[in-house]
């Protein structure tokens, strides 16, 4: 869901005008409005004082970030104590709204969408947020007149927008049109999109382009992802499931052993690249393939997150929770036929339940998972499930009343890269052009 901002053709805007007021004279001169003594507020400098200050002050709190849907078109993001009881941060999506009206404006048509920097499961992939707070990613849709989309940013200290797109196109005799979208910000504040629905590029402060590339890491054919994570220089699409050395991540994937069937991933290495979506393969290089195996046969493990570089969170069935333990070197990119390898659940977290999982978050040092879990008939209840000394799961209390319609919990399962290189390239892993 995002915010956004709509508005016709100058014209329509005039002819609207114009049948309002009736184009008429009036027959005697207005008389002047009466002083006010309350000062005039600029309600777009405000919108701008707002924003800066309050989201950023949201997303970076250190309780539980959520967002969740105010009314029917709007997002808003709070911070909540440990407790879940009290609010530390707050801010509303609808703030923006005279922002993203002043750019569709300028531009006299479209529509100006800020996506929710929760995303749409707790993961926003690149953030719509600058790191340092002072820009947000918009984009700009042309429904009514099939243009295509550009991408910018808004700078929150001089409410100014930079139009990458419209700077990229090319005018005169021979003109070339760019239609971008999904546009994020990296850690180094360079804002990355996707053009044309086939290359990513980014743009430093300047506004520079430089094209990026792909990982084939988790790619699948047919699937246009709109989330994705930047590893040193490369778009990967599956951005909760990076390992910690930024060397590969956990692709989900069904696996087998015999005639039986599971969920499983496989260890895909990022350093595998292209230029473009149709540059994929038909057929993804080998990688190593991991199933888990329970006390009755091969138990189900939808990769969550890192817990460390060693210990993977898994999902299981029935809204199970487990952890398994993963030798970072089983994860090459020189395997030359297909392999697998069977591991067994390291730690159980919380047992299957009947009851609904609406959302699922680690804490920031990643010693505890958070469940909102429910039934249709009535508010969810907020769950504490330690990961270092497992338990019962521990009942923090209702979702608050406020953040109920659409709760959804910053997940925080991007783990943090570390080292120095992409991968091992004596692996046999690199570039494909």
């Amino acid at each position: 869901m995002g915010m956004c901002g709509r508005g016709g053709r100058r014209a329509a805007a005039v002819m609207v005008l114009l049948a309002i007021t009736g184009c008429t004279a009036p027959s005697t001169p207005a008389a002047p409005p009466a002083p006010s003594d309350s000062p005039t507020v600029d309600v777009r400098k405000a919108a701008l004082a707002e924003t800066a200050k309050s989201l950023p002050a949201a997303l970076t709190a250190t309780g539980y970030v959520v967002c969740s849907r105010k009314g029917d078109d709007h997002w808003q993001v709070a911070a909540y104590s440990d407790d879940f009881r009290s609010r530390t941060a707050y801010f509303a999506g609808d703030t923006l709204d005279p922002l993203l009206a002043a750019i569709v404006a300028e531009l006299g048509q479209g529509e100006a969408v800020v996506r929710n920097p929760c995303g749409d499961d707790g993961d926003p992939g690149v953030s719509p947020l600058s790191p340092d707070g002072r820009r947000l990613a918009v984009q700009l849709n042309f429904p009514e007149t099939s243009d295509p989309s550009h991408v910018g940013w808004l700078d929150l200290g001089t409410g100014a927008f930079t139009d990458i797109t419209e700077s990229s196109n090319k005018k005169g005799y021979v003109k070339e049109t760019f239609s971008d979208k999904n546009p994020g910000f990296a850690a180094d504040g360079s804002l990355w999109f996707l053009r044309d629905s086939q290359r990513y590029f980014s743009a430093d402060a300047n506004g520079l382009l430089t094209q990026r590339r792909l990982s084939l890491a988790c790619f699948s054919h047919g699937s246009e992802e709109n989330k994705y994570r930047v590893v040193r220089s490369v778009a990967v699409l599956c951005p909760a499931t990076v390992h910690p050395s930024g060397r590969f991540a956990a692709d989900p994937r069904r696996v087998s052993a015999g005639l039986s069937t599971a969920a499983g991933f496989e260890l895909d290495v990022l350093a595998d690249t292209v230029e473009s979506y149709s540059d994929a393969p038909d057929f993804s290089a080998f990688s190593m393939q991991i199933a888990v195996r329970g006390a009755g046969g091969l138990r189900d493990c939808a990769p969550e997150a890192w817990i460390d570089a060693t210990e993977l969170l898994c999902s299981g069935a029935g809204n199970s929770y487990y952890t398994v333990a993963i030798d970072g070197r089983l994860a090459r990119g020189d395997l030359e036929y297909a392999q697998d390898t069977k591991v067994a659940p390291k730690t159980e977290i919380a047992p299957a339940t009947e009851t609904q999982i609406y959302s699922t978050a680690l804490t920031r040092d990643r010693g505890s998972l958070i469940v909102a879990a429910g039934d249709d008939d009535g508010p969810a209840t907020l769950y504490r499930l330690d990961l270092t000394t497992p338990g019962d799961p521990v009942e923090i209390g209702p979702v608050p009343a406020e953040s109920r319609d659409g709760f959804t919990l910053m997940d925080n399962y991007q783990q943090p890269v570390g080292g120095s290189g992409l991968a091992d390239r004596d692996q046999g892993a690199g570039a494909r052009t």
